[in-house]
């Protein structure tokens, strides 16, 4: 997951009472407003699923050169195997 760093301003008393509550509740303050945020229904898009083409088709279609026919030339076929 990437993250980034939001800045906002709040007074010392909400940073006081967001402090006491995120050890209250033995999580850190980015996660106790992470959960606030989910809460009050601001969710991430779901990431689309990679299929294992998405993780490859970058590579596809790279090789230059070399025979295009070794699976039907017979001189290619002759020596397979030995």
């Amino acid at each position: 997951m990437r993250t980034e760093t939001l800045s906002i301003r709040i007074s010392r008393a909400e940073i006081r009472a967001l402090r006491q509550h995120a050890r209250r509740q033995g999580v850190s303050q980015g996660n106790l407003v992470r959960r606030a945020l989910h809460a009050y229904g601001v969710t991430p898009e779901p990431e689309p699923t990679k299929t294992g083409y998405d993780v490859i088709k970058h590579l596809l279609g790279r090789n230059r050169g070399g025979s295009k026919n070794l699976s039907t030339n017979p001189a290619h076929l002759a020596v397979y195997g030995r």
